[in-house]
């Protein structure tokens, strides 16, 4: 069955909602009264845990508390899945700058609602929950109830039915002024940044140890001791290494015991039927192979009969696309020096934890509809690094796979280089992308904690795409894309980057502003930035903001960052790398006066993003001046 779907016309079909909320659906709020009425959540623009988080909550019948918050200088209700996110969001910096300050906040009332602390902590109800006011509710916490995504606080609008929860389901009740000072921690942008350098150093040791199963003593070559690759598979011992000399050997081969196939100029060929090289076992080993003849089955079998997984249906199609390697229930597998064409998958890792590909290439189709994925890594965390993938659909797609490291690899002519599906805390690193039809990276499905670091991307659809929050965005490389860098990751931090020569430099579209962008180089772009509608984004941190090329045209007052704040949104300001003209315009008085007005005035805000202290030259002088010099025309700062 070959799939001709995109991967949201996939998703549909599969019966999972993964689509970014849409703004214009949001409840636009009467904040003509003092105390609004709650609205149904669904009607809200939405924070809290992650699409993977709600969905395996959904499927398990797991309820998660909520609030909902009628802030007044923003028109559309605010909804919170989690009250810890809730409470987060109230206290921190500048968040009542932003939005002003809460006119209702509104708490799932679970008096009434049968609660209960289930299987594992996890709370339940036998009703539905109503709406409480937050100050007047009384909040279990540090009890031993939970959710997929941690620990929960149970709100109820009764002091006797919240006592009486603690009672059953431990934790003690506290008022809402208590709950405002309670400490949730979380891992913000800066302690995923300042993990990258121990999550580099554990994928050493994890690809040390990986490779140590390429140095098992040889126990049987194929020719001499076996007459198939099968039957040598078969005969060898465990920890030993089956070598397969120079030659083409048409079969397909299942590997269930923890040994090392190792060729030497050695193709495998499937004769195009099906996957070529199936491994059950654990600690298992390909190295020094060519793979062909693999079957066009892009998407496989979706029965779901006996799986009740929330995505069984996408585990069943993607996970079993015909490939050259298809692993399951296999930790510590190790790829190395494998080349493979392919018309559909090349590896599909299942529930393979520590698993490892490196050094390989995957040449796919050349039109990517055609094909499908370089590697799949699904429920499990892997290791891709230092290989090479062209064409097809995916370079590399990962499905619920946190703590997947991919770094150092090289993407061409395919749809996406990485692409992530419900994967929170992966580290994707030092990558390449050329040419590629719709974007270098996309993350998608509101993961949380994605470091994205150091990647080049050139001449694609899109350059680097963002979804999810608490993520790091750093020291990466757009240049010649439609869109450069999308800022669609909430509370995150981007920062280092350069975005070159784009028709858009960065869009900024999430419907609640709460990043940090600064340090960043726009420069030669057609635009340097648009955002969509909602409160002013504030391009600076601690005093610094980005460097716009055209603005440094402006004076600058300390050599470091200019006299004047700059505005990439404004239909002036986004002129100064085009016309001279704009500089003088920018100065007179009634656009001034009409600037300030927009700024200080919630109603006649529009999409507009301002950084108070633009750079006066590059954060990464040597980066720009790279790029500049590799550019035909002449574009002046």
């Amino acid at each position: 069955m070959r799939s001709t779907l995109s991967p949201w016309q996939m998703v549909t079909v599969f019966g999972l909602v993964v689509a970014p909320i849409v703004f214009g659906a949001a409840f636009a709020a009467d904040l003509s009264s003092e105390r609004p009425d709650p609205v149904p959540f669904d009607q809200t623009v939405q924070r809290g845990i992650t699409m993977a988080d709600e969905q395996r909550a959904l499927s398990r019948d797991i309820s998660v508390p909520r609030a909902e918050v009628f802030y007044s200088q923003y028109r559309y209700v605010v909804g919170y899945v989690g009250l810890d996110r809730t409470v987060a969001a109230l206290t921190e910096p500048g968040h009542e700058q932003q939005f002003g300050y809460p006119l209702a906040v509104y708490v799932s009332d679970y008096s009434g609602a049968g609660a209960t602390c289930g299987e594992r902590g996890t709370l339940r109800t036998d009703g539905p929950t109503g709406w409480t006011a937050a100050s007047e509710a009384h909040y279990v916490v540090n009890g031993s109830t939970r959710a997929p995504s941690g620990p929960v606080v149970v709100p109820f609008g009764s002091h006797a039915d919240a006592a009486a929860f603690a009672d059953r389901c431990g934790g003690r009740v506290v008022d809402w002024s208590i709950l405002r000072t309670h400490s949730f921690e979380e891992d913000g942008p800066l302690a995923v940044r300042e993990q990258i350098a121990d999550r580099r150093s554990t994928t050493n040791e994890t690809v040390r140890t990986a490779r140590a199963l390429d140095t098992r003593p040889v126990s049987v070559v194929v020719g001499e001791d076996a007459p198939t690759v099968q039957a040598a598979v078969d005969a060898a011992p465990p920890n030993t290494t089956v070598v397969v000399p120079t030659g083409s050997y048409h079969e397909r081969v299942t590997i269930d015991d923890p040994i090392t196939l190792r060729g030497r100029n050695a193709t495998l060929d499937g004769g195009g039927n099906g996957t070529v090289v199936r491994v059950t076992a654990d600690r298992v080993g390909l190295t020094g192979l060519s793979v062909t003849g693999i079957g066009n089955q892009t998407v496989g079998n979706t029965s779901t009969a006996g799986n009740s997984a929330w995505d069984a249906t996408v585990t069943a199609a993607y996970g079993n696309s015909d490939a050259a390697v298809s692993a399951r229930n296999a930790s510590a597998l190790y790829v190395s020096n494998v080349t493979v064409e392919t018309r559909s998958s090349g590896f599909v890792l299942r529930r393979t934890p520590d698993a490892v590909v490196e050094n390989v290439t995957v040449n796919g189709t050349a039109n990517w509809q055609d094909g499908f994925m370089g590697v799949v890594g699904m429920h499990t965390d892997i290791v891709v690094q230092d290989s090479t993938f062209r064409g097809g659909r995916d370079g590399i797609y990962l499905h619920r796979a946190d703590g997947t490291v991919v770094r150092d690899n090289t993407f061409r002519d395919g749809r996406f280089g990485v692409h992530l599906m419900y994967t929170s805390s992966a580290l994707v690193a030092d990558n390449t992308a050329r040419e590629q039809n719709y974007a270098g990276i996309v993350v998608m499905t509101n993961p949380e904690g994605n470091a994205v670091v150091g990647n080049d991307v050139r001449d694609a659809g899109s350059g680097i795409m963002m979804a999810g929050s608490r993520s790091y965005v750093g020291h990466n490389v757009v240049a010649n894309t439609t869109r450069g860098l999308s800022a669609n990751a909430g509370r995150s931090l981007y920062e280092d980057n350069v975005v070159y020569g784009n028709d858009i430099g960065v869009t900024a579209a999430t419907v609640l502003p709460s990043n940090t962008v600064t340090e960043n180089d726009f420069v030669a772009n057609d635009k340097h930035a648009v955002s969509g509608p909602g409160p002013l984004r504030w391009y600076t941190d601690d005093g610094r903001g980005n460097y716009w090329s055209g603005a440094d045209d402006l004076s600058a007052d300390d050599g470091a960052t200019l006299t004047q704040p700059y505005s990439p949104t404004d239909t002036v300001d986004r002129r100064l790398h085009h016309t001279d003209a704009a500089v003088v315009l920018r100065s007179a008085p009634s656009i001034r006066a009409l600037r300030a007005l927009r700024g200080t005035t919630p109603g006649f805000r529009r999409g507009s993003i301002v950084d108070t202290h633009p750079l006066s030259a590059p954060a990464n002088p040597e980066t720009v001046a790279m790029l500049r010099n590799e550019t035909t025309t002449d574009v002046s700062p």
